[in-house]
């Protein structure tokens, strides 16, 4: 077995079949991919001249071109639309990087939804939850390769919004992710992120808020609550964070701290116990708010507007 009738044979076959898997849509990539992988032509080319056996040749050159194959494939850009509703725009070939890059989709709207959840599950990014919609979640993500997917889950007490963060490519090391998500203001919501280090900032204060739980790395964390909802809790468990919440003056409110803190602001609070504090007016509320907090925080603030 000759190495040279090898050597081309895998390459003809190897284009060939990522030409019919783009073209039968199994998978997509730009071939402009190719062109980033000049320096592999030296890679072969060294292989070529090795004083070794033939078959020692050919492992060699399956090993590169499995790699060349997983590298223009996993790190290409993804067609203008997919089923998880991606979008890119043009790629720029100045500093070879995609210029704008964004996934959305939504799930709609039912009169029949009572109570709803949302758990999301990513990595490293910003995540925002600031607005309402008409349906009954909106996703927009914008500045990394990675992508999510969504499932729904319905049930007479309850509609689950799974949403799951599938693909960061290895080579993509700088994370300028930013989610944005809206949310129906009908529905009684329970809401879980885990996240690693994030910069989280969710204005909640226009939702019926049953639970927050929130699984993060270091990072900021940005809470505004609403008093819209009997009884609130917000359970956190981070690393080494800046946390900030806000809560409504006319909520009652009962924090259970266990952190080792920098500093803290708990403007409104009295002590009642080691790691324990109420608010003056936490017995007399109609609607209260109870916090859990767990983290290696260099600050904690809690604002009371």
């Amino acid at each position: 077995m000759k190495y040279k009738n090898v050597f081309w044979g895998l390459i003809l076959i190897l284009i060939g079949s990522l030409a019919i898997a783009r073209n039968l849509d199994l998978l997509y990539f730009d071939w402009i991919r190719f062109v980033k992988l000049w320096p592999v032509l030296f890679i072969l080319w060294g292989i070529s001249v090795l004083p070794v056996r033939d078959y020692v040749k050919i492992v060699l050159l399956v090993i590169v071109l499995g790699g060349a194959t997983w590298f223009v494939v996993d790190s290409s850009a993804y067609p203008n639309e997919d089923k998880y509703g991606f979008v890119f725009d043009d790629w720029n070939y100045k500093s070879n990087t995609l210029s704008k890059y964004h996934q959305s989709f939504t799930i709609p709207w039912a009169d029949s939804i009572k109570k709803a959840s949302l758990d999301m599950e990513a990595a490293a990014g910003s995540f925002h939850i600031t607005d309402t919609t008409t349906s009954l979640v909106d996703f927009n993500q914008t500045g990394s390769k990675s992508s999510f997917e969504y499932v729904v889950e319905r049930t007479p007490e309850q509609t689950k919004v799974k949403i799951n963060e599938k693909h960061h490519h290895v080579f993509y090391r700088k994370s300028n992710k930013r989610v944005v998500i809206k949310l129906n203001p009908k529905p009684v919501w329970d809401i879980n992120l885990d996240a690693g280090a994030s910069a989280v900032k969710y204005d909640l204060s226009g939702f019926k808020l049953h639970k927050l739980n929130i699984d993060g790395g270091a990072g900021s964390f940005k809470i505004t609550l609403g008093d819209r909802y009997p009884n609130t809790f917000l359970t956190m468990d981070a690393g080494a964070s800046s946390v900030l919440i806000k809560i409504p003056e006319s909520s009652g409110c009962d924090l259970e701290l266990s952190s080792v803190l920098s500093g803290k602001n708990l403007s409104g609070f009295e002590k009642t116990d080691n790691g324990h504090y109420q608010t003056a007016n936490y017995d007399s509320a109609t609607n209260k708010i109870h916090l859990n907090i767990d983290a290696a925080v260099s600050s904690f603030t809690i604002i009371r507007y």
